[in-house]
């Protein structure tokens, strides 16, 4: 009996996916996209998605010939894409941060210890990758983040 109430339920997941998830034309009202560029726009591949309160920040790359050069600057624009939200980088509750093979892990903690110096900044994975598409990007970071229900 309870195989088909799972069945019943798979099928009835499986119906609004495909009818209900696909044929939208429009983003939820507690969607809210950030695009850098009308291609993003067009493939619906957003920088950010905000859901509700959370942030999440698809991973960011910068130029630069060095390590510290595109830490600083995917900073930069993390800071930025947060702003857009009305958020900070302290609003910040987790951060992945993926390195090229033979890249600093000591030149990537001291970046983040830039950035966050108040306090314990938000949890941290760090995970080394053998490359990225372009060849000269050394790392790439991504965030999620929270709304301090505090702040107006």
């Amino acid at each position: 009996m309870s195989f088909n109430a799972n069945i019943g339920a798979l099928f009835l997941a499986i119906t609004f996916f495909v009818f209900g998830a696909f044929g939208q034309d429009e983003e939820a009202s507690f969607r809210e996209p950030l695009f850098f560029s009308d291609l993003d726009k067009d493939q619906r591949t957003p920088q950010a998605v905000r859901v509700g309160g959370v942030v999440f920040v698809s991973a960011l790359d910068a130029p630069g010939g060095t390590l510290e050069e595109q830490l600083r600057t995917i900073y930069i624009r993390l800071q930025s894409v947060l702003g857009n939200y009305g958020m900070r980088m302290g609003d910040v509750a987790q951060e992945r941060i993926y390195l090229k093979k033979g890249a600093s892990y000591d030149a990537a903690t001291a970046a983040r210890q830039i950035v966050y110096k108040e306090g314990a900044g938000p949890a941290l994975t760090i995970v080394e990758v053998a490359g990225f598409e372009n060849a000269g990007t050394l790392v790439e970071i991504e965030l999620i983040a929270v709304a301090n229900p505090e702040v107006d």
